[in-house]
């Protein structure tokens, strides 16, 4: 028989628990009780074999959930159908006969910084290994810190008491190691970096790799090697890790020199060569990834911190409050792509992350706390239909337009302006005293307007995010003419290329401009040519130095 099994938490109530005297259960006023899960455990009283649901449910400190269990109690059924919210959806377990016979039964839930205990009537019932058991896709989140407080609400349908316990004597998360045995254990860590195979790229010697675990605790280490000034080489950095970290879960990089560094590739290898995780500029959208010494990059498997959210590469952390601040603090530029409006995948905003507010918006933190609750930025933290704010007044819907209605427009714009420009946006247009036909060396002086791929595809704008993302806009680039959606070089490639403007495949490709000819300044035709007189306006005609308007002109 399937079970739907749900949770309603209303907070109302606060009562605190610090000592062992059993407290009452207020169930249907969603009280909370003040427990230490870091030192105690907490047993819950169920009196006589009621049918019906046992629902506790677990918070942090600051008030997010920290897990959920329910049991579904059959009277004196020795069958426990039970499901351990955003970890496993449903799975049963069987009590022993004299427990299930019982008629007080005394539940005892433990927390360990990788697994749950439950003991009734002091006989072990269950033992849930969060890294095993947990399938759902966020439980890192509420599964790995220990709560600070529980809570019964109106779902829990037996509970009667509750109270503070002291925590089973000597028990872990593996019962069978000892302390000074886990103490002395250490993993083996051994992290390689691919280089990027250019001689421009920058270098330094001394590289800082922090590891962290699954208990959330890091641990950093230095690597100096001289190869890391070599382009193209493979730098290896090996190092022991204590085990107290709790499994492999993030690395995070982060150069110890002025200069930075620009990779390919970073894998990560634990005891004897098992690979954990292999990071990828190319998954990044980008030739290489780059460190520099203002910055850190974080990359963990599975799910980032509470703090922070996955660039769209899926490979790296940013933290909450650097999304949509100005700066492309994400690899692949995802950061701050879409800061205006909504996708989409995410038409109520539950995971927007942009500066939108509205005038009467106050700051999140007078009212409510969490992660992605920054300043007075407009945020669907409850599930409802939109991004909202608080007001002085209450809660007030924000109007944030669709992604989707804002590329049409800026499409339709664009149309307009091209049929404005004329022959300006032409493959080789003459239309101002900048444009040039051909390409010099490597194009990075071209200043023409073509605006199309060597294979046809339209360029995107250099100042849009779409359809593809990046960080070569005209603001990071003001000497490198990224005007409209003209070829150029603003990064020293080969030659003049522009991203896709038409789809995110291929992200770029080069333009088909023919190189220029040389010029003979020995020939008398060609003495007034910029290439020969050194003016880079690209006139060629002859000036009348005699006209006192040209009087300043070299």
């Amino acid at each position: 028989m399937k079970v739907t099994l749900a949770l309603a938490a209303i907070l109302v109530a606060y009562v605190a628990a610090d000592s062992h005297d059993w407290q009452e259960v207020s169930r249907g006023f969603g009280a909370r009780f003040a427990l230490d899960f870091e030192e105690n455990s907490m047993e819950v009283l169920v009196q006589g074999q009621p049918s019906g649901l046992l629902a506790t449910s677990w918070y942090t400190k600051d008030f997010n959930p920290a897990g959920a269990m329910f049991f579904l109690m059959r009277g004196a059924s020795p069958t426990i159908v039970y499901r351990a919210n955003w970890c496993l959806e449903q799975d049963q377990f069987t009590l022993p006969s004299e427990v299930a016979s019982a008629q007080t039964r005394r539940w005892k839930f433990t927390f360990y910084s990788g697994s749950l205990h439950v003991m009734c009537n002091g006989e072990e019932v269950l033992h849930l290994v969060f890294e095993e058991v947990c399938t759902g896709e966020d439980w890192r989140e509420y599964w790995t810190t220990i709560p600070s407080y529980a809570q019964f609400d109106a779902m829990d349908q037996v509970s009667d008491k509750y109270r503070q316990a002291d925590k089973p004597a000597g028990a872990t998360d593996n019962e069978d190691e000892t302390e000074e045995e886990t103490e002395d254990e250490t993993n083996k860590y051994t992290v390689i970096y691919t280089l990027w195979d250019d001689e421009d790229a920058p270098t330094t010697s001394s590289q800082y790799i922090t590891i962290k675990g699954t208990n959330g605790q890091t641990e950093e280490y230095e690597c100096n090697s001289e190869n890391f000034r070599i382009p193209g080489a493979e730098v290896e950095c090996a190092f022991e890790s204590a085990v107290k970290l709790g499994n492999y879960r993030c690395l995070m990089l982060r150069t110890g020199g002025s200069d930075g560094l620009d990779f390919v590739k970073v894998e990560v290898y634990m005891n004897n060569d098992q690979l954990r995780q292999t990071v990828r500029a190319s998954t990044a959208g980008r030739k290489y990834l780059t460190l520099d010494d203002r910055k850190t990059l974080e990359f963990c498997v599975g799910d980032c911190d509470d703090d922070a959210a996955k660039c769209s590469d899926g490979q790296q952390c940013l933290e909450y409050i650097l999304w949509c601040n100005g700066e492309y603090d994400c690899q692949d530029w995802s950061d701050e792509k879409n800061c205006s409006c909504l996708e989409d995948d995410d038409l109520n905003g539950e995971y927007y992350k942009g500066n939108v507010s509205g005038s009467e918006c106050v700051n999140w933190e007078s009212r409510r706390s969490g992660p992605n609750l920054i300043e007075n930025y407009c945020r669907n933290p409850d599930g409802s239909d939109s991004p909202w704010c608080y007001t002085s007044t209450g809660k007030a819907n924000c109007e944030i337009p669709e992604c989707s209605e804002v590329r049409e427009d800026e499409e339709d714009n664009g149309d307009q302006e091209d049929e404005d420009d004329g022959e300006d946006h032409q493959e080789g247009g003459n239309g101002s005293d900048k444009t040039a036909n051909c390409v010099r060396s490597n194009g990075e002086d071209y200043r023409g307007t073509v605006s199309r791929t060597s294979s046809g595809l339209q360029c995107q704008r250099w100042d849009s995010m779409s359809p593809n993302v990046h960080g070569t806009t005209p603001t990071r680039n003001p000497e490198s003419g990224l005007e409209e959606n003209y070829c150029r070089n603003p990064d020293g490639s080969e030659g003049p290329w522009c991203w896709n403007g038409e789809g995110t495949s291929p992200q770029w490709e080069f333009c088909d401009i023919p190189e220029c000819d040389e010029v003979d300044c020995s020939n008398e035709e060609n003495r007034y040519h910029h290439e020969c007189t050194g003016d880079d306006s690209g006139d060629d005609t002859e000036i009348d130095c005699a006209a006192e308007e040209n009087w300043d002109h070299y």
